[in-house]
């Protein structure tokens, strides 16, 4: 039945004096209305608990914002949807045209090519006949970026030690030339969010946005309020949730960093608030979306269920980008449990993870307090995790760059602008 009529059979379920044996509707749904009915309640699950995030942008701000999304989108589907089709046609007529006027100019300038200046003919022959600058790939030219104990000046024992032998390794080698990798074994010592940042997409290519964006105390629970302003003093972040847009050797994509220096990565309000955002961002400029798990700790129990919701909000979110085209990566480093590993992380097609992270529902000392029993050594470690097939591969920290660009270049996504 249309909706209408069954508005009206609803209306005389709620009359008291309504004959129910004598009233029949059939509920059977069309596919447009099944969708329509899916992208409501998909709606209405990205609206909850957006006001327990403190959203600081200034009301211009704000407004400028939706208004440029709502200019924006249709010239977005007008882009990539109706031109994209044609682009290789376009793109036909325009070398045809770029090679004829080659061809004119060429033949426009040919006499004044003959007569060079002693000057231009002198340094033609430089290039021709020197060798090229050989540049020392020292540990400051080789990452953007280094850590602050870099600064360290002493031996550090990798933990691996007296299992495999590894020797001790010089503070400022370490965390500079190694990027924090034991040059033995492998073992990846633990490294600062901005490192990945700064080292990992092109230089200057990062545009935050939602910065303002912070956490909030929805329930005033006590003393919450203060350890938020300790972590972001601490950090120098508003939340634990860290959103821009960058590039990787030229391909632009959106992503989404949880940091485990915030509050040990709780995920809270703000952050699924800022997480949504970002995958609506990359669904709307056909970008890819890369969720990087720097840590995670699961939900900011101190905000009650606005902190569970972010579960299937994010994972909603998540579900409309993927079906829209775009491709979804998930990289896992650190410390990455509970709740966004077994939601919206964990049903990513495509996901990865650095040596020497953790991942899995329930950290270690959770288990304990409740079965009461210790887990095996490095039951946590990522290759377990890819043994089970819950991830599908693993990288060195030092080839994130590479892998990512290859990602990029040969994983689905069959919507991106770049495809």
């Amino acid at each position: 039945k249309p909706p209408m009529i069954r508005g009206l059979a609803l209306a005389r379920l709620r009359n008291p004096e309504a004959n129910l044996d004598e009233m029949y509707v059939r509920w059977g749904m069309s596919g447009a209305a099944k969708n329509r009915m899916r992208e409501r309640r998909q709606q209405k699950f990205l609206r909850l608990s957006r006001a327990a995030a403190i959203d600081n942008r200034p009301f211009l701000a704000k407004n400028a914002a939706a208004l440029r999304d709502w200019v924006t989108k249709p010239w977005m589907h007008f882009k990539y949807d109706f031109v994209r089709r044609h682009q290789r046609k376009l793109h036909n007529i325009m070398e045809e045209l770029g090679s004829e006027w080659d061809v004119f100019k060429g033949r426009l300038f040919s006499p004044w090519k003959r007569i060079a200046s002693p000057a231009e003919k002198k340094a033609t022959a430089k290039e021709l006949t020197t060798l090229s600058n050989w540049v020392d790939d020292n540990r400051v030219s080789k990452w953007n970026y280094l850590s602050p104990r870099y600064k360290v000046d002493r031996t550090i024992t990798c933990p691996n030690s007296a299992s495999y032998g590894c020797l001790d390794l010089w503070g400022p080698d370490l965390f500079a030339e190694f990027a924090g990798v034991c040059s033995h074994c492998g073992y990846h010592f633990p490294m600062e969010p901005e490192w990945y940042v700064q080292n990992v997409f092109d230089k200057g290519s990062v545009f935050e946005f939602n910065r303002e964006i912070e956490a909030g105390n929805p329930l005033n629970f006590p003393n919450f309020e203060e350890r938020i302003k300790a972590a972001q003093e601490k950090t120098g972040c508003r939340s634990g949730c860290m959103t821009f847009e960058a590039r990787i050797d030229g391909t632009k994509l959106v992503v989404a960093m949880l940091m485990g220096t915030f509050r040990g990565g709780s995920f809270g309000a703000a952050e699924g608030y800022k997480f949504v955002e970002a995958a609506a961002r990359a669904a709307k400029k056909r970008y890819p979306f890369l969720a990087y798990v720097h840590g995670t700790a699961g939900i900011r129990i101190q905000e009650g269920t606005h902190g569970v919701i972010q579960m299937p909000r994010c994972t909603v979110a998540v579900r409309r980008y993927i079906e829209s085209g775009g491709l979804y990566l998930v990289l896992y480093d650190t410390n990455s449990f509970a709740g966004p590993v077994a939601s919206f992380l964990g049903c990513a097609p495509y996901q990865f993870a650095v040596r020497s992270s953790n991942i899995g529902f329930a950290g270690p000392g959770v288990i304990k307090e409740t079965t009461g029993m210790d887990i095996p050594p490095k039951y946590h470690r990522s290759y377990r995790a890819l043994s089970r097939g819950h991830i599908q591969g693993i990288w060195d920290r030092r080839q994130i760059r590479a892998n990512l660009k290859q990602a990029l270049l040969t994983m689905g996504g069959r919507n991106l602008y770049y495809r």
